[in-house]
């Protein structure tokens, strides 16, 4: 049944899988195939095929060939697609030639499609290329694709070379502060769109970055700007997105065949905004605007998002920004409420992440109150992974980074960035929304609230978790087999006897729908290529720091046990990344 028929909002019925049944079918047998080795057959041979290459650009958006050597040096690239069209992940290295990795070895970057680097500390006047590589579910990498090269600084061959070199050897410059603002402004820029305002308003930003301004305010441009051409509307911007709503207003091509239902004309706020028909916006509104995908139908369907909210009074000035859902837009929370001594310290494995890189990928807004798994089409490129189990890694290995042995002051920027993300998530549930559970959709999101409350030590946040046991991912797919009645287990579904009760277990979405538990390890696809293999990290974390009492769903903590037990070692359906792999092989015993 599609979104138009079925209408907005998750019902009292339950949850809602719009358009699930019919392209379940065609990823669950490419999965199937790929866990099972199936790729022999001839009929199935094109499930194991590498992804293609993509095109890769060096500089945050447009290809440069020149960079300052003060700047941070920033790479993109276009999808390496998958014949299968499942989700890959990306790997990137910087060198002298076109391949090579003498200038930084291969980095993981999950699914996202950019990556950045501090300039200073690399090799100036010299030619850089920037690498990618993608793995898709079987493991298989593609070909190499290379930019054409950035030369950082001055050429060598120039008079100026000697400048150059000083850079290059100087100490790193400090880690840059929110821009002071001189006094009122007209406009405010944000990720690549810009706010004008009617007349001068006064403006600042949150801990993490976002702008605020003090209202009411009217809006006479929002660039890039909102506009009907030859059918197609995007770039649109949403007042206090609804959670609950399966509608949205950014883009009439978003979500496919189901585009056209889906899209509300009347919530693009942002449609054919000018001065003589400006956006009025209150106080105690936040305005999500975004940036459109060019190709009309793309999963994801954005490439960018921020947010504005308006306030009422002047908020202090290290104050996380409120939810961006819902109304209530209170700033009751600060950083110098934050509890860093709640973080270990501990020694680092190979391969651990850099603080600054993992502070970079959580820099933007996740938007992500759209329910379901097809929330994908919404979740900004340039912001956010592109699917569940990236997403659910990427936490996880922010979680665990901040348990290694480092100061507090460079623990901060990350702390504050997934604070800010525990923040939005508890709005997101507050007001109504879920995580739904669906295959690999749906997880990562529980731990930065966990983390928020924690390190805020706030009860309103502690609530939001125990109030909603069912409000993410991993708790409606974890369980213990139960007799459900006498000489019933299980309710009969899955296959379970009295050999099991007691067995900690995963079901596609038990708590909403135990009739799709499978107790073959097999059965299920998605049981390991998508879901506990992207668990472990945040998991471990959460052992580390004592608080598997605070999460409360132990069935979740005794499956990822056995799910580690049960997967051979160095494999990808064991972890999706080395680095919580080998974090898991040094802690967990400990933990």
């Amino acid at each position: 049944m599609s979104a138009g028929t079925r209408g907005p909002g998750i019902t009292s019925a339950g949850p809602y899988f719009p358009s699930r049944t019919a392209s379940r079918s065609l990823a669950a047998v490419a999965i199937s195939c790929l866990l099972s080795a199936c790729a022999g057959d001839r009929d199935h041979r094109e499930l194991d095929a590498a992804p293609a290459t993509g095109q890769v650009r060096d500089g945050a958006a447009e290809d440069v060939d020149q960079l300052d050597s003060g700047l941070r040096l920033a790479a993109n690239w276009d999808p390496f697609e998958d014949p299968e069209r499942l989700p890959v992940s990306y790997e990137w290295s910087l060198g002298r030639s076109p391949g090579a990795t003498d200038v930084m070895p291969w980095t993981t970057v999950s699914g996202f499609r950019r990556g950045d680097v501090g300039a200073r500390a690399l090799p100036q006047g010299v030619r850089l290329f920037t690498n990618v590589r993608a793995r898709d579910l079987a493991g298989n990498w593609s070909q190499v694709g290379s930019s054409d090269g950035v030369v950082i600084g001055t050429p060598i061959d120039t008079p100026a070379a000697t400048t150059a070199a000083a850079a290059a050897s100087a100490d790193p410059a400090p880690a840059p502060t929110a821009p002071a603002v001189p006094g009122p402004t007209t406009t405010i820029e944000q990720h690549g769109i810009t706010w004008t305002f009617a007349r001068p308003v006064e403006c600042g930003q949150f801990a993490n970055g976002d702008w605020w301004v003090l209202g009411p305010v009217e809006i006479v441009a929002i660039t890039p700007p909102s506009r009907g051409e030859n059918g197609r509307i995007g770039n649109g911007s949403m007042l206090n997105p609804d959670p609950t709503s399966l509608r949205q207003g950014y883009d009439n091509k978003m979500f496919g065949d189901d585009a056209a239902a889906r899209f509300d004309p009347a919530a693009n706020v942002a449609f054919e905004v000018t001065r003589e028909h400006p956006l009025q916006l209150a106080a105690g509104t936040s305005l999500v605007s975004t940036i459109s995908v060019a190709a009309p139908g793309a999963m994801p369907q954005l490439e960018t998002a921020a947010v504005l909210t308006c306030v009422a009074s002047a908020p202090p000035a290290n104050a996380f920004r409120p939810p961006y859902c819902g109304t209530d837009k209170t700033c009751r929370w600060t950083t110098d409420r934050l509890d860093l001594g709640r973080l270990a310290n501990l020694q680092p494995v190979h391969g651990a992440p850099s603080l600054g890189d993992l502070t970079e990928r959580f820099a933007r807004p996740w938007l992500d109150h759209l329910p379901g798994w097809t929330g994908r089409f919404a979740y900004p490129r340039a912001n956010m992974p592109g699917y569940g189990r990236e997403l659910a890694d990427l936490v996880g290995q922010a979680a665990l980074a901040l348990q290694l042995e480092a100061a507090p002051a460079d623990k901060l920027p990350l702390v504050i960035a997934m604070v800010q993300l525990g923040i939005d998530c508890h709005g997101i549930v507050q007001n109504g929304g879920r995580f739904i559970a669906d295959g690999g959709s749906g997880s990562g999101r529980k731990f930065p609230l966990l983390l928020a409350a924690t390190l805020l030590q706030d009860e309103t946040l502690r609530q939001t978790l125990r109030r909603y046991p069912h409000a993410f991912a991993e708790d409606v797919q974890t369980f213990v087999v139960r007799e459900t009645a006498p000489g019933v287990v299980n309710g009969g579904h899955g296959g379970y006897r009295a050999e099991d009760l007691g067995l900690a277990e995963w079901g596609q979405r038990h708590a909403d729908d135990p009739s799709l538990d499978q107790k073959s390890w097999d059965a299920d696809p998605y049981r390991r290529c998508c879901t506990a293999n992207a668990w472990l990290g945040y998991v471990l974390a959460t052992r580390i720091m004592g608080l598997r009492a605070h999460w409360a769903n132990d069935a979740l903590f005794d499956y990822v046990d056995r799910h580690v037990q049960t997967e051979p070692a160095g494999s990808w359906t064991r972890s999706w990344s080395p680095f919580a792999e080998r974090m898991w092989d040094r802690y967990r015993a400990a933990h």
